[in-house]
């Protein structure tokens, strides 16, 4: 990582000033010492927050970081031991066996945000499109019953369906999507995205 950062011309100085972090703590990092570091999330946060400043790839950084360091904190090993006589448990930190494998520690897989778009969107997507359908429908209906244009059918059309959408507290498109979410509920499904740290 000290590479990188001098690499981009990036000084402890200028990280320090960014991230509100002392330069002693950062100059550690790069050191691999942990010996002044906070514990857990805290560690992981100044990992991302050093991998931001100097234009890494956040998520990549502190997957590394786990990986090689597992507790977030070497001092933390004590900690869990110290717990774990307190209630009559063997330490994981004892047993190597007993640690992740080396290598990604996380468990979800990560998604393209583009992949995750469509389930976040789609609700609203095909709601608003059975409106528009609606409206357009009721619309075309207004030369034929009224004599008058579609255009200015269309206007009226459109401000009596969302005033009375809106007093009726929902669209029939919010009405079918609802629906649809309890017929066929993998049509909204979320894909799991892996644990940010």
């Amino acid at each position: 990582m000290r590479s990188e950062r001098e690499r981009r011309g990036i000084t402890l100085d200028t990280l320090e000033a960014a991230t509100k972090v002392g330069v002693d703590l950062w100059a550690g990092l790069e050191r691999n010492d942990f010996s002044r570091w906070p514990s857990g999330i805290f560690a992981r946060a100044f990992v991302r927050d050093y991998a931001r400043v100097v234009g890494l790839d956040a998520d990549e950084v502190v997957d590394e970081f786990c990986r090689l360091f597992p507790q977030g904190d070497r001092r933390l090993g004590r900690i869990i031991k110290a717990q774990g006589e307190l209630i009559g448990h063997d330490s994981a930190a004892d047993d190597p066996t007993l640690l992740p494998a080396e290598g990604d520690r996380r468990t979800g897989v990560r998604t393209d945000p583009a992949d995750a778009l469509w389930p976040l969107v789609a609700p609203r997507a095909i709601a608003a499109a059975l409106d528009v359908f609606c409206a357009m429908s009721l619309a075309a209906a207004g030369p034929v019953v009224v004599g008058a244009g579609f255009w200015p059918s269309l206007a009226i059309v459109s401000i009596i369906y969302y005033s009375s959408s809106t007093l009726a507290g929902g669209s029939p498109g919010q009405r079918a999507v609802e629906i649809l979410r309890l017929r066929v509920p993998a049509l909204f499904a979320v894909p799991h995205s892996r644990a940010h740290a």
